[in-house]
Protein backbone atom coordinates (compact mmCIF):
# COMPACT_ATOMS: atom_id res chain seq x y z
CA UNK A 1 0.00 0.00 0.00
CA UNK A 2 1.46 3.20 -1.03
CA UNK A 3 1.92 5.53 1.63
CA UNK A 4 -0.01 9.13 1.69
CA UNK A 5 2.32 11.82 1.12
CA UNK A 6 1.02 13.65 4.17
CA UNK A 7 2.11 10.30 6.25
CA UNK A 8 5.40 10.53 4.47
CA UNK A 9 5.95 13.86 6.01
CA UNK A 10 4.86 12.70 9.45
CA UNK A 11 7.15 9.57 9.65
CA UNK A 12 10.16 12.26 8.75
CA UNK A 13 9.34 14.86 11.22
CA UNK A 14 9.27 12.16 13.63
CA UNK A 15 12.48 10.80 12.94
CA UNK A 16 13.73 14.26 12.76
CA UNK A 17 12.19 15.11 16.25
CA UNK A 18 13.31 11.27 17.92
CA UNK A 19 16.85 12.51 16.37
CA UNK A 20 16.74 15.91 17.70
CA UNK A 21 15.02 15.50 21.32
CA UNK A 22 17.68 12.65 22.28
CA UNK A 23 20.43 15.05 21.44
CA UNK A 24 18.71 18.10 23.05
CA UNK A 25 17.94 15.70 26.18
CA UNK A 26 21.64 14.44 26.22
CA UNK A 27 23.39 17.68 26.23
CA UNK A 28 21.08 19.25 28.37
CA UNK A 29 22.00 16.41 31.12
CA UNK A 30 25.73 16.98 29.96
CA UNK A 31 25.42 20.73 31.24
CA UNK A 32 23.94 19.87 34.67
CA UNK A 33 26.78 17.33 34.95
CA UNK A 34 29.22 19.46 34.26
CA UNK A 35 28.27 22.08 36.55
CA UNK A 36 28.06 20.01 39.13
CA UNK A 37 31.42 18.58 38.45
CA UNK A 38 33.26 22.00 37.81
CA UNK A 39 31.88 23.01 41.66
CA UNK A 40 32.65 20.35 43.44
CA UNK A 41 36.32 20.10 41.55
CA UNK A 42 36.45 23.38 42.64
CA UNK A 43 36.04 23.34 45.62
CA UNK A 44 37.64 19.98 46.02
CA UNK A 45 41.37 21.16 45.26
CA UNK A 46 42.10 24.08 47.96
CA UNK A 47 40.89 21.36 50.58
CA UNK A 48 43.35 18.29 49.40
CA UNK A 49 46.73 17.69 48.88
CA UNK A 50 46.05 15.00 46.41
CA UNK A 51 45.49 16.21 42.75
CA UNK A 52 44.08 12.69 41.82
CA UNK A 53 41.66 12.23 44.13
CA UNK A 54 39.52 15.32 42.90
CA UNK A 55 39.69 13.69 39.14
CA UNK A 56 38.31 10.41 40.93
CA UNK A 57 35.44 12.43 42.76
CA UNK A 58 34.84 14.47 39.76
CA UNK A 59 34.42 11.24 37.45
CA UNK A 60 32.37 9.96 40.35
CA UNK A 61 29.66 12.72 40.24
CA UNK A 62 29.49 13.31 36.27
CA UNK A 63 28.49 9.07 36.61
CA UNK A 64 26.22 9.82 39.23
CA UNK A 65 24.67 12.69 36.72
CA UNK A 66 24.90 11.09 33.62
CA UNK A 67 23.23 7.62 34.91
CA UNK A 68 19.82 8.02 33.48
CA UNK A 69 20.72 9.62 30.56
CA UNK A 70 19.90 6.62 28.40
CA UNK A 71 16.53 6.57 29.84
CA UNK A 72 15.72 10.33 29.17
CA UNK A 73 17.13 10.48 25.64
CA UNK A 74 14.49 7.68 25.23
CA UNK A 75 11.61 9.25 26.97
CA UNK A 76 11.95 12.30 25.40
CA UNK A 77 12.46 11.06 21.62
CA UNK A 78 9.70 8.24 21.41
CA UNK A 79 7.15 9.01 24.65
CA UNK A 80 5.61 12.35 22.45
CA UNK A 81 5.08 10.67 18.69
CA UNK A 82 2.60 8.72 19.05
CA UNK A 83 0.49 11.19 20.68
CA UNK A 84 1.71 13.60 18.27
CA UNK A 85 0.09 11.22 15.78
CA UNK A 86 -3.15 10.64 17.35
CA UNK A 87 -3.78 14.64 17.41
CA UNK A 88 -3.16 15.30 14.00
CA UNK A 89 -5.37 12.29 12.73
CA UNK A 90 -8.15 13.63 15.17
CA UNK A 91 -7.55 17.61 13.88
CA UNK A 92 -7.06 15.94 10.21
CA UNK A 93 -10.90 14.24 10.94
CA UNK A 94 -12.36 17.18 11.81
CA UNK A 95 -11.08 19.47 9.47
CA UNK A 96 -12.05 17.46 6.56
CA UNK A 97 -15.64 17.43 8.85
CA UNK A 98 -15.94 21.21 8.60
CA UNK A 99 -14.82 21.50 5.20
CA UNK A 100 -17.22 18.35 3.64
CA UNK A 101 -19.67 19.52 6.31
CA UNK A 102 -19.57 18.11 10.24
CA UNK A 103 -23.14 16.77 9.48
CA UNK A 104 -22.75 14.90 6.32
CA UNK A 105 -19.15 13.38 8.05
CA UNK A 106 -20.39 12.61 11.66
CA UNK A 107 -24.31 12.42 11.35
CA UNK A 108 -24.66 12.76 14.92
CA UNK A 109 -28.01 11.95 15.38
CA UNK A 110 -28.36 8.45 13.65
CA UNK A 111 -24.85 7.44 15.42
CA UNK A 112 -25.17 4.56 17.84
CA UNK A 113 -24.80 4.96 21.80
CA UNK A 114 -20.95 3.77 21.33
CA UNK A 115 -20.17 5.77 18.22
CA UNK A 116 -21.66 8.80 20.21
CA UNK A 117 -19.12 7.78 23.26
CA UNK A 118 -16.26 7.10 20.91
CA UNK A 119 -16.75 10.64 18.70
CA UNK A 120 -17.03 12.40 22.33
CA UNK A 121 -13.75 10.73 23.21
CA UNK A 122 -12.25 12.18 20.23
CA UNK A 123 -12.94 15.58 20.73
CA UNK A 124 -11.97 15.18 24.61
CA UNK A 125 -8.50 13.87 23.94
CA UNK A 126 -7.92 16.62 20.62
CA UNK A 127 -8.90 19.26 23.29
CA UNK A 128 -6.49 17.81 26.05
CA UNK A 129 -3.98 17.15 23.43
CA UNK A 130 -4.03 20.72 22.31
CA UNK A 131 -3.39 22.18 25.81
CA UNK A 132 -0.52 19.37 26.27
CA UNK A 133 1.23 20.97 23.32
CA UNK A 134 0.77 24.73 24.43
CA UNK A 135 1.73 23.58 27.78
CA UNK A 136 4.80 21.70 26.32
CA UNK A 137 5.67 24.54 24.21
CA UNK A 138 5.57 27.40 27.48
CA UNK A 139 7.50 24.93 29.09
CA UNK A 140 10.16 25.45 27.13
CA UNK A 141 10.22 29.19 27.37
CA UNK A 142 10.28 28.45 30.84
CA UNK A 143 13.52 26.12 30.59
CA UNK A 144 15.20 28.79 28.56
CA UNK A 145 14.66 30.89 31.22
CA UNK A 146 15.85 28.83 34.16
CA UNK A 147 17.73 26.19 32.02
CA UNK A 148 19.66 24.51 35.14
CA UNK A 149 18.02 22.67 38.39
CA UNK A 150 19.74 23.16 41.71
CA UNK A 151 20.32 20.97 44.30
CA UNK A 152 17.44 19.64 46.51
CA UNK A 153 19.11 20.02 49.54
CA UNK A 154 21.30 22.89 52.10
CA UNK A 155 23.40 20.60 54.08
CA UNK A 156 26.38 20.99 56.18
CA UNK A 157 28.95 18.05 57.29
CA UNK A 158 31.37 18.07 59.68
CA UNK A 159 34.69 15.89 59.29
CA UNK A 160 36.71 16.21 62.90
CA UNK A 161 37.27 19.34 64.74
CA UNK A 162 39.10 21.15 61.77
CA UNK A 163 36.94 20.27 58.62
CA UNK A 164 33.32 22.23 57.84
CA UNK A 165 31.74 21.88 54.76
CA UNK A 166 28.51 23.37 53.62
CA UNK A 167 26.03 23.53 50.35
CA UNK A 168 23.69 25.50 49.52
CA UNK A 169 22.16 28.91 47.26
CA UNK A 170 22.49 32.43 48.55
CA UNK A 171 19.14 34.50 48.81
CA UNK A 172 18.73 37.29 49.54
CA UNK A 173 16.74 38.32 53.14
CA UNK A 174 16.92 42.19 53.23
CA UNK A 175 14.69 42.37 50.01
CA UNK A 176 10.81 42.59 50.45
CA UNK A 177 8.91 41.97 46.98
CA UNK A 178 12.14 39.81 45.99
CA UNK A 179 14.11 36.98 47.98
CA UNK A 180 15.67 35.34 44.56
CA UNK A 181 19.51 34.99 44.14
CA UNK A 182 19.90 36.37 40.91
CA UNK A 183 21.52 34.54 38.42
CA UNK A 184 20.51 31.40 39.54
CA UNK A 185 23.65 29.72 41.50
CA UNK A 186 24.91 27.14 44.06
CA UNK A 187 27.84 27.34 46.71
CA UNK A 188 30.28 24.80 48.06
CA UNK A 189 32.21 26.22 51.15
CA UNK A 190 34.91 24.49 52.70
CA UNK A 191 36.21 25.86 56.09
CA UNK A 192 39.68 24.56 57.67
CA UNK A 193 40.50 25.13 60.93
CA UNK A 194 44.04 24.50 60.34
CA UNK A 195 44.92 26.88 57.20
CA UNK A 196 42.37 29.17 59.23
CA UNK A 197 40.08 30.18 55.96
CA UNK A 198 37.22 29.23 54.52
CA UNK A 199 36.87 28.55 50.55
CA UNK A 200 33.57 28.98 48.61
CA UNK A 201 33.34 27.40 44.94
CA UNK A 202 30.56 29.20 43.33
CA UNK A 203 28.63 28.17 40.14
CA UNK A 204 26.49 30.46 38.56
CA UNK A 205 24.08 30.98 35.35
CA UNK A 206 23.01 34.16 33.66
CA UNK A 207 21.33 33.19 30.01
CA UNK A 208 22.74 30.78 28.69
CA UNK A 209 26.54 31.57 30.27
CA UNK A 210 27.53 29.55 32.92
CA UNK A 211 29.86 31.27 35.46
CA UNK A 212 32.39 30.16 38.12
CA UNK A 213 34.79 31.46 40.67
CA UNK A 214 36.37 30.52 43.95
CA UNK A 215 36.30 33.13 46.86
CA UNK A 216 38.45 33.17 50.04
CA UNK A 217 36.98 33.77 53.52
CA UNK A 218 39.37 34.90 56.70
CA UNK A 219 38.03 32.85 59.79
CA UNK A 220 37.34 35.24 62.27
CA UNK A 221 36.23 33.16 64.96
CA UNK A 222 35.62 28.88 65.27
CA UNK A 223 33.53 28.00 68.41
CA UNK A 224 32.06 24.67 69.27
CA UNK A 225 28.91 26.55 68.60
CA UNK A 226 29.84 28.87 65.29
CA UNK A 227 32.51 29.67 62.25
CA UNK A 228 32.36 33.56 61.80
CA UNK A 229 34.57 34.68 58.38
CA UNK A 230 34.75 37.66 56.53
CA UNK A 231 35.52 38.44 53.29
CA UNK A 232 37.00 42.29 52.29
CA UNK A 233 36.26 44.10 48.74
CA UNK A 234 37.67 46.46 47.54
CA UNK A 235 34.32 48.29 47.92
CA UNK A 236 32.27 45.98 50.66
CA UNK A 237 32.92 43.95 53.14
CA UNK A 238 30.87 41.08 54.12
CA UNK A 239 30.69 39.09 57.61
CA UNK A 240 28.80 35.35 57.62
CA UNK A 241 28.41 33.09 60.98
CA UNK A 242 27.76 29.44 60.26
CA UNK A 243 25.85 27.62 62.75
CA UNK A 244 26.96 24.37 63.88
CA UNK A 245 23.92 23.64 65.56
CA UNK A 246 20.98 24.54 63.37
CA UNK A 247 23.50 24.44 60.11
CA UNK A 248 21.92 28.02 59.34
CA UNK A 249 24.39 30.11 57.02
CA UNK A 250 23.88 33.72 56.85
CA UNK A 251 25.68 36.82 56.44
CA UNK A 252 25.52 40.48 56.09
CA UNK A 253 27.07 43.05 54.28
CA UNK A 254 27.71 46.72 53.86
CA UNK A 255 29.47 49.39 51.29
CA UNK A 256 32.91 50.58 52.09
CA UNK A 257 35.73 53.30 50.77
CA UNK A 258 32.11 55.10 49.03
CA UNK A 259 34.98 58.21 48.77
CA UNK A 260 36.84 56.17 46.55
CA UNK A 261 36.34 57.24 42.88
CA UNK A 262 35.89 53.47 41.27
CA UNK A 263 33.55 52.27 44.16
CA UNK A 264 31.55 55.71 43.91
CA UNK A 265 31.14 55.20 39.99
CA UNK A 266 30.52 51.65 40.73
CA UNK A 267 28.07 51.89 44.03
CA UNK A 268 24.73 50.62 43.83
CA UNK A 269 21.86 50.54 46.42
CA UNK A 270 21.14 49.22 48.77
CA UNK A 271 24.36 49.96 51.15
CA UNK A 272 23.88 47.32 52.97
CA UNK A 273 22.44 43.71 52.47
CA UNK A 274 21.83 40.31 54.04
CA UNK A 275 22.10 36.52 52.66
CA UNK A 276 21.37 33.10 53.82
CA UNK A 277 22.40 30.29 52.15
CA UNK A 278 19.01 28.53 51.19
CA UNK A 279 17.63 24.82 49.60
CA UNK A 280 18.67 25.45 45.95
CA UNK A 281 15.67 23.55 44.78
CA UNK A 282 13.16 25.93 46.69
CA UNK A 283 15.33 28.79 45.12
CA UNK A 284 15.01 27.31 41.57
CA UNK A 285 11.10 26.70 41.73
CA UNK A 286 10.89 29.80 42.75
CA UNK A 287 12.64 31.25 39.63
CA UNK A 288 10.44 28.92 36.98
CA UNK A 289 7.34 30.24 38.84
CA UNK A 290 8.16 33.60 38.33
CA UNK A 291 9.57 32.99 34.53
CA UNK A 292 5.77 31.58 33.68
CA UNK A 293 4.19 33.25 31.01
CA UNK A 294 0.95 33.87 32.13
CA UNK A 295 -1.38 31.42 30.47
CA UNK A 296 0.83 29.08 32.05
CA UNK A 297 0.44 30.62 35.40
CA UNK A 298 -3.45 30.04 34.95
CA UNK A 299 -3.22 26.43 34.06
CA UNK A 300 -0.71 25.80 37.30
CA UNK A 301 -3.39 27.34 39.10
CA UNK A 302 -5.95 25.10 38.41
CA UNK A 303 -3.99 22.58 40.08
CA UNK A 304 -3.19 24.47 43.02
CA UNK A 305 0.80 25.02 41.72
Amino acid sequence: MRLNRWVGIGILLSIIWAVGAAIHTHNDDKKNANFWVKLDHDSCVPSKTDPSSCEAQSAKTYKIWMENDHENMAFAALLPIPFAWLTFFILVYVVRAQIVGFRAVVPWKTLTRPKKIFAASCWVCSALFVMVGIVWALNLYVDIQVPVGMSTFQDLTKTGDNLVTVTGTWTRTDLTDDTIASPLQTSKIVCDRAANKCTEALASVSGTTLMVDSVDYEIQSWTADAIVMRKDDLCATEIFTIDLNTKAVTGAGHTDHETNAYCAGNHSEPKAWSLQLANGFQTYWALRQKARPMPLRVIYSLFGN
